[in-house]
C-alpha cells in the first residue's frame, strides 16, 4: 500500500502517531520508535503495511520511502509540507476518501519537479477548490450580493467581495478567474505572494 504522510505526532519517548493519506482512506497508525526513522516525516510518500489490532489502532510496518527528485531542494520541500499540513487540517474528520486526493498529491509532486513551488501549490489549491465544488464564480459580493467590479477582495476559502464590503487584500478579478481555471501562469508575483498568505489561513 502507498500513501502520503500528512501528520506525525510524538508519543511517549520515540513512538509516533502517523496520519497517512492512501488512495481510498486516511489512516491513523502507530509506529514504535518512529522518531528514529528519517523516512517518517511530513510530506513523504511511502510504501507500507498495516498490522491490524482489534484492541488498538493499526500499526505502521515496513515503511519504504518513495522519494521524489526535488526532495533535496529545501525550498520545494518547505512549500510541499505546508500544503500537506493544511490538507491534514482540512480533512481532519475524514476516514474514507475519494481517490482524487491521492491522485491530486501524486500529480502535484510531479508538477513540483518542474514548476516554481509557490505557484505550483497555488495551482493545486485551485484544482482542489474545483473538485470540492468550492470554485468561486466571482460573480457577486458575499456581503451585499451585488455584481463584482474589476478589483475584488478575497478572504479565506476564496470568498470574495467589494473593497468597501470586505477587509483584505485586493486582487484583479480577471487574474483570479484565470487562476481558478487552472491558468495560474497569468498571476503577477505580488498576487502569488498575497494568495499564498491567504492560503496559509486554511483550505
Amino acid at each position: 500500500m502507498q500513501g502520503f504522510i500528512l501528520h506525525t505526532q510524538r508519543v511517549r519517548d520515540e513512538d509516533l502517531i502517523v496520519r497517512i493519506l492512501s488512495c481510498t482512506h486516511l489512516y491513523t497508525l502507530y509506529r514504535f520508535y518512529g522518531a528514529r526513522h528519517s523516512i517518517i516525516h511530513l510530506g513523504n510518500k511511502i510504501d507500507f503495511v498495516i498490522e491490524q489490532d482489534l484492541r488498538e489502532i493499526g500499526k505502521l510496518r515496513e515503511p519504504i520511502h518513495l522519494a521524489f527528485q526535488w526532495e533535496c531542494e529545501s525550498n520545494k520541500r518547505y512549500y510541499w509540507q505546508q500544503y500537506l499540513k493544511l490538507l491534514n487540517q482540512h480533512l481532519r474528520d475524514v476516514n474514507r476518501l475519494d481517490s482524487f486526493y491521492f491522485d491530486h498529491l501524486q500529480k502535484g509532486a510531479k508538477y513540483l519537479q518542474k514548476e516554481e513551488p509557490k505557484r505550483c501549490i497555488l495551482n493545486l489549491y485551485a484544482r482542489l477548490l474545483d473538485f470540492e465544488g468550492r470554485k468561486n464564480p466571482l460573480s457577486s459580493c458575499l456581503v451585499c450580493e451585488r455584481e463584482l467590479e474589476e478589483e475584488i477582495v478575497l478572504g479565506r476559502g476564496v470568498v470574495c467581495g467589494h473593497k468597501g464590503c470586505l477587509q483584505g487584500e485586493v486582487f484583479n478579478k480577471v487574474h483570479i478567474k484565470q487562476w481558478l481555471d487552472s491558468r495560474g501562469e497569468f498571476l503577477e508575483d505580488e498576487e502569488v505572494e498575497k494568495l499564498w498568505n491567504l492560503l496559509k489561513l486554511g483550505l
